[in-house]
């Protein structure tokens, strides 16, 4: 009896698996420190500190403070504590508006950005809680440019998000630039009485794999996915301290005071531990990595590129991307990125973003640049820390086989 192909996973975008060290952080949270960590008990303490150590760990890998450092169930979670907190700040009379301006709170964002922002905006513009401008990005680069943020910028805008680094194309947005022209403006707009520009990036596809420090960043606000780098389903939040003009933060829901009362709720303390573990290996091997993911991604494209020659194309390969990321098109053929992948069983990827598969061409590939048909080909394909020169070989062979089959 034939014994059954390895599978090959290419789908580190979507979630990575938990690394070995997490998985013992894990247990060792599940068997000794059990306990609610507000308890006096002498266990419940052991959970206490446990949290302490993770809120450290997170803080060192992004150059952050552990007070800036809030643990939430996700990036979604994140995402949408930051929105509803512009809200709120601006709406608490944070500064006056120029005559004839809105009275509603004005958010930036891009067209590119994950649903976790694009949705809850929308929703935002269809209750008429605030206006939106999704800013479009370079059609020739997938990047948003610094310029054309600014050019959208009003009285009444009180929030400017972009994400650090696409889940689909990789590309890595300007936002340490983008925070720079904030700041300036900021600095004019005090003086008008004019409502501060809160800054906020989602570096959820970005932590593990490129250097993510919030001070050379400049960010206000840095959402953090565990699951992203080999760590636990559960997220937390940089929310920056400054001297004399703190970063606001209001919580979504009310409770216990946990987490300074910002999130309240016991602890999920097992997995806060892990995201602490898979925080501390982040420190310590980022660089070991990254270039490990680079290697394996150009390895990836080189050979599907003498393989398919000029029936494929590596969209957005002229920005600065991600090392692990590479998003392909394949030309002179009927099928869908999602047909060519059926037909490759043993390939584990994605078309594009795992949380809104629809089998319709990807708007943020389009958005980027990548007309309507290659979009339709295209398929996502992610690297991981452990994915081996042999793998690449195969799934080249397997996407040949596909398209054959054409």
């Amino acid at each position: 009896m034939e014994l059954q192909a390895k599978k090959i996973y290419l789908d580190y975008n979507a979630t990575t698996p938990l690394a070995p060290e997490v998985i013992l952080c894990l247990s060792e949270a599940l068997t000794k420190a059990w306990a609610n960590p507000s308890s006096s008990s002498e266990i419940g303490q052991s959970a206490k500190e446990l949290i302490n150590q993770a809120r450290k760990k997170v803080a060192t890998m992004l150059n952050a403070k552990p007070s800036e450092i809030t643990f939430v169930s996700g990036g979604t979670e994140a995402n949408n504590m930051v929105l509803h907190t512009a809200l709120k700040y601006f709406n608490s009379g944070s500064g006056k508006l120029g005559q004839g301006a809105s009275l509603k709170p004005h958010i930036l964002t891009t067209n590119v950005e994950h649903d976790a922002i694009l949705l809850p905006l929308r929703h935002y513009e269809t209750e008429k809680l605030a206006d939106v401008d999704f800013v479009p990005v370079s059609m020739s680069s997938g990047q948003v440019l610094v310029e054309e943020i600014e050019k959208l910028i009003k009285p009444n805008t009180c929030l400017v998000t972009v994400m650090l680094a696409n889940n689909e194309t990789g590309v890595i947005m300007p936002v340490a630039e983008i925070s720079r022209k904030i700041r300036e403006l900021n600095e004019i707009r005090q003086k008008e009485g004019l409502c501060r520009i809160l800054i906020h990036t989602d570096a959820a596809q970005a932590i593990g794999k490129i250097s993510v420090d919030v001070e050379e960043l400049g960010v206000d606000y840095l959402t953090i996915v565990g699951h992203k780098f080999y760590g636990p389903r559960i997220g937390a939040l940089f929310v920056k301290e400054m001297a004399e003009d703190s970063t606001p933060l209001y919580p979504m829901f009310f409770g216990g005071g946990q987490e300074r009362g910002l999130r309240p709720g016991t602890e999920n303390t097992p997995m806060i531990h892990g995201l602490g573990c898979a925080a501390e290996l982040v420190s310590q091997n980022l660089q070991k990595y990254q270039e490990a993911m680079k290697k394996t991604r150009d390895l990836l494209e080189k050979s599907l590129i003498v393989e398919f020659g000029e029936n494929i194309i590596v969209n957005c390969d002229t920005a600065l991307r991600l090392p692990n990321t590479s998003s392909v098109s394949f030309r002179e053929t009927t099928m869908t990125g999602g047909e060519i992948l059926s037909r490759c069983p043993h390939l584990m990827a994605s078309t594009g973003a795992a949380c809104h598969g629809t089998g319709k061409p990807s708007v943020i590939l389009m958005a980027s640049g990548v007309s309507c048909e290659d979009a339709r080909s295209a398929v996502r394909l992610s690297v991981g820390r452990d994915t081996a020169p042999a793998e690449i070989e195969q799934i080249v062979q397997m996407l040949k086989l596909a398209l054959k089959r054409d």
